[in-house]
């Protein structure tokens, strides 16, 4: 009989940001406060997510290792410094790549870290952020931009990839 995890029981068994960041190596934990300085929102932004009404549970594949998941999930990171309504849960991509990419209808081998499942109360999908933001994943050549993709310069589009899946306007 094969083991099924649904995205609640996912969600209860990951673990918090902190504690996840907590096992990076020293050089990987300093990226998370670096990019999480470079996310420059406008006042409208801030006020657009501290005002968001509803709880969020964001569930995470991922490794601290990965860079994407390290510019992407310090965007979460963010969100849940405005408004406590977001909470996060990290799971390991193989842990991901067994349960989650099923119960995401990803096919396993496209399932990509850091996916970033977002769900409302309930835990039902309100929609899904994977590996990268769309203005990133639309470049014809990924070479020509990555300095600055790692340098942070892409961590607003995130934002509104973000913002996009949870309809905030």
């Amino acid at each position: 009989m094969a083991i099924e995890m649904n995205i609640k029981e996912l969600y209860e068994v990951g673990e918090s940001f902190e504690s996840c960041v907590g096992k990076g190596s020293k050089s990987e934990r300093s990226r998370i406060p670096k990019n999480t300085s470079r996310i420059n929102l406008n006042e409208d932004i801030i006020n657009k997510i501290a005002s968001y009404p509803n709880k969020v549970n964001i569930l995470v594949s991922g490794e601290i290792w990965c860079p994407d998941f390290q510019l992407n999930v310090s965007v979460l990171k963010k969100f849940i410094d405005i408004n406590d309504n977001f909470d996060i849960s990290v799971i390991t991509m193989a842990r991901g790549k067994k349960f989650m990419s099923e119960a995401l209808n990803i096919e396993k081998e496209n399932f990509k870290g850091p996916t970033i499942a977002f769900l409302n109360e309930d835990f039902n999908v309100i929609g899904v952020f994977e590996e990268r933001p769309q203005e990133v994943k639309i470049v014809d050549d990924f070479e020509e931009i990555k300095i600055d993709y790692y340098k942070g310069k892409y961590l607003l589009d995130t934002v509104n990839d973000y913002l996009n899946i949870l309809n905030i306007k």
